[in-house]
């Protein structure tokens, strides 16, 4: 049996198939505390250190991969509480590579 979607992609209506057996699970909600490598490469550059406060979009590392620069930056507006990678270090699709504790909402 085919299944097919309807897509609305900027206005335009497409209709795809799906595979039966495709799915995609759910993770569960984003955690912005911890920041992962997006793609494997090595560490360039740190720009923080714990105790440091960013702000959303902040460049926090640059990672290198396939001969270029990548800024990794922060999701979310807190303090950094752990930098678990050092410059020249290999990283791995996914390795965790700093938390931050969020900024709590003044009230």
């Amino acid at each position: 049996m085919r299944a097919y979607r309807r897509l609305n992609i900027d206005g335009a209506l497409y209709e795809t198939e799906v595979p039966e057996d495709w799915h995609m699970p759910y993770g569960g909600p984003v955690d912005h505390s911890t920041v992962r490598a997006f793609i494997p490469g090595v560490i360039h550059e740190v720009a923080v250190k714990p105790g440091s406060r960013v702000s959303r979009g902040q460049v926090l590392l640059l990672l290198e991969a396939m001969k270029m620069y990548n800024e990794v930056c922060a999701d979310t507006e807190g303090t950094v509480r752990e930098v678990a990678v050092r410059v020249g270090e290999i990283v791995e699709k996914g390795q965790l590579l700093l938390r931050i504790e969020p900024a709590r909402d003044k009230e």
